[in-house]
């Protein structure tokens, strides 16, 4: 096929990819490696979707033969994270293994084996793609390499200078863009070895099995085949127009390509057909030019499922939504959306309220007042809560996703997540520590405190097998979620005398009552001594040998890390030996406590010296403002050597949450003069195990 394409070439070249597809998909669904092999893209080059990594093109394609042979694994959740695993990734992990690597200009290309081990992989691609949703799986891209950090976009990111190893990991939410292409033929035979009429039967039976079912296989001829494929691929594309006269120009076209025998003329038609579905579905998307020219960069000039392009443009109209007056673009052949653009107006309010912006948005001048931001917002210049009917158009770009409502409770919401993450957790980190679950919904939720096994015993392998341990004792702890939260109102009556100070000490009393609601709640597991879930007794109790009753001193302190460590296993009996890191005390013990861990006396002898002294570290003395005993003093180990307490948040969202509780267009502010915000914040905490705690509970 040469360079220029006739019109009915161009639209053969919209359907031919079908044909194509199926062609290099044909093998036998019954074939014992049928859909173990798939082409995929393990990295595209550029800024990875988290915004932390860059991937440029140099070291990547300076490596890649270590690509050839890189084993691909399916890890879960907690094998994601940063801290590795200390002996490595188990081989129970391995899914597969990538072949045939190759740089494509846009990133790095491979054939992924996968494992007959690992056929539910197999079985969800195969799923995934034969439904439309190719992108459900994705592949992540980690490897071993010097680094350096450089600027894009305006954020410092790192990036691989010289890459050692690479591994890939099957994902949900890829961040470097890694993705399945497509199923190849798995058996050599299937693939190279067919002839054409093998090929187009198979096809055919893929495509059409009720017209395969009605050939003679042994008379039909290639030229039939085609045109029922051409017919069959047409059809299914929904083409409108002459169909036989587009299902003539697709035979036409796919006749070439097969007489040619070369791949690069079906690309070539690939990529024209793919260039011919951008600009349709960019002309029917309706979105501004700068929207347009960023999509077209994103997908111009490589092979692409419609299904990804369209999720892209439905992206872009939620993302033009968000920050657009009325939610619709307007003027689609210009570059206009309704009034300003919707981030400058949200980082003009941000500044008003001190919230850090974005480096291009930091030369946007703030709104000088509160009055000012919700005038330029909604355009009701006088601050009566409505618009005159002068004003209906206004009203519709005023009231959508960049009103005054919105706008200012995203500026809200991020100044009270900021103050949120910088407030003292009133020590609550020292009974957690990493110990934090997510949770996704409200049923009950179950954590179990495995047992220990006992000494192993003798053996003579010669002689006798090795003994079974037998299983090792557990108890289970059960909770559910809790929801908290409540309703923050901004008045008309705010609006209109500026009062910027009541909004600011409205939104800085906010984070401080949701840390302090958590921390309430954590602590008093230990203050009300709770019942502990595993054996229905109090977690301070004789029978868990933690409980005494002495004040607070250095004979009592020592007493209470000598029963810490003499806390036992369960199931061995053997002593954990654990060691108290934090001691919990009211306020009107500071002084004795602070005493007792700087005090150093010259002692006369040496049963008579401080032998607490210096033991606890400062960040290990918690004042907790909730125990409201004067007497009472506590202790606790490392949390992260014992569980302590655990605690778990909705779908790990740890902040608190914000959101406008009704429409600000036939809400409270047309019935009230006011707008309101909802704040939500869902936990709950647990003790899973007694033994890092003591308390005294002093008479």
């Amino acid at each position: 096929m040469g360079k220029q394409l006739d019109k009915k070439s161009q639209a053969a070249a919209e359907i031919l990819p079908g044909i194509g597809r199926l062609l290099s998909a044909a093998g036998d669904p019954n074939d014992a490696d049928y859909g173990y092999r798939w082409r995929v893209q393990v990295v595209e080059y550029g800024l990875g979707a988290d915004g932390r990594i860059n991937w440029p093109k140099a070291p990547l394609a300076a490596a890649l033969a270590l690509y050839d042979g890189a084993r691909v694994f399916a890890l879960d959740d907690q094998q994601h994270q940063p801290k590795p695993k200390p002996f490595g990734k188990s081989v129970r992990e391995i899914v597969g293994w990538l072949k045939n690597p190759q740089e494509t200009g846009n990133g790095i290309e491979a054939d992924l084996f996968i494992l007959k081990s690992a056929k539910w992989l197999r079985d969800a691609l195969m799923d995934s793609h034969e439904r439309g949703n190719p992108g459900l799986l994705g592949l992540s891209h980690d490897v071993t390499a010097t680094t350096r950090t450089v600027t894009v976009a305006g954020k410092k990111v790192k990036e691989p200078v010289t890459i050692t190893a690479v591994e890939v990991d099957v994902v949900y939410d890829p961040t470097n863009n890694g993705r399945f292409l497509r199923m190849v033929a798995a058996a050599q035979n299937t693939e190279d070895n067919m002839n054409l009429k093998e090929k187009l039967l198979a096809a055919l039976q893929k495509a059409r099995p009720d017209q395969f079912a009605k050939i003679d296989q042994e008379t039909v001829t290639e030229d039939e085949l085609i045109q029922m494929l051409a017919a069959a691929v047409v059809k299914d594309a929904g083409a409108t127009g002459d169909a036989e006269k587009l299902t003539a120009a697709v035979v036409e076209g796919l006749k070439k390509v097969i007489a040619t025998g070369e791949s690069d003329e079906l690309k070539q038609v690939k990529l024209l057909a793919a260039n011919l579905m951008l600009d349709r579905e960019l002309s029917a998307s309706k979105l501004p030019e700068f929207s347009q020219v960023k999509l077209r960069k994103q997908f111009a000039g490589r092979e692409f499922a419609a299904e990804a392009l369209q999720a892209a443009i439905k992206e872009e109209k939620e993302t033009i939504d968000h920050y657009s007056g009325s939610g619709a673009v307007h003027d689609a052949g210009g570059a206009r959306v309704v009034r300003d653009s919707g981030e400058k107006l949200q980082a003009a309010c941000d500044r008003v309220f001190g919230v850090p912006v974005a480096d291009q948005f930091k030369d946007i001048t703030a709104f000088k007042s509160l009055r000012a931001a919700y005038v330029e917002l909604t355009g009701d210049t006088e601050v009566r809560g409505y618009l005159d009917p002068a004003q209906t158009q206004r009203l519709q770009a005023a009231y959508g996703s960049a009103t005054f409502a919105y706008v200012l409770g995203n500026t809200l919401y991020r100044r009270m997540v900021a103050d949120y993450r910088e407030l003292p957790d009133y020590g609550v980190s020292r009974l957690v520590g990493s110990n934090i679950r997510k949770a996704v919904d409200f049923r009950t939720m179950e954590s179990v405190r495995i047992g220990y096994y006992g000494d192993l015993p003798d053996v003579t392998p010669e002689t006798v097998d090795f003994p079974d341990l037998g299983e090792v004792s557990d108890e289970e702890v059960s909770y559910a979620l809790n929801q908290k939260g409540g309703i923050i109102t901004i008045t008309r009556k705010m609006i209109i005398n500026d009062d910027m100070r009541v909004v600011q000490k409205i939104i800085s009393r906010l984070p401080r009552a949701a840390r302090r609601t958590l921390a309430k709640r954590c602590w008093n597991k230990f203050i009300a001594n709770a019942t502990y879930k595993g054996d229905n007794t109090a977690i301070f109790h004789a029978n868990h040998g933690n409980l005494g009753s002495t004040a607070y001193g250095i004979a009592s302190a020592l007493a209470a890390k000598t029963a810490m460590a003499a806390q036992a296993e369960p199931g061995s009996a053997e002593r954990l030996m654990l060691q108290p890191v934090t001691v919990a005390f009211p306020s009107a013990l500071f002084g004795i406590v602070k005493n007792v861990n700087d005090f150093n006396p010259q002692a006369v002898t040496v049963d008579n010296g401080n032998s607490m002294y210096g033991f606890f570290k400062p960040e290990g003395l918690v004042e907790c403002p909730f125990m409201t005993d004067a007497n009472d003093w506590m202790m606790f180990a490392d949390p992260n050597e014992v569980e302590i307490l655990e605690l778990a948040f909705l779908n790990g969202q740890q902040e608190p949450e914000m959101f406008v509780a009704d429409q600000p267009a036939n809400g409270q502010m047309f019935v009230a003069d006011k707008v309101q915000y909802k704040i939500r914040h869902e936990y709950e905490c647990e003790v899973p195990d007694y033994r890092g705690a003591y308390k005294a509970v002093v008479a």
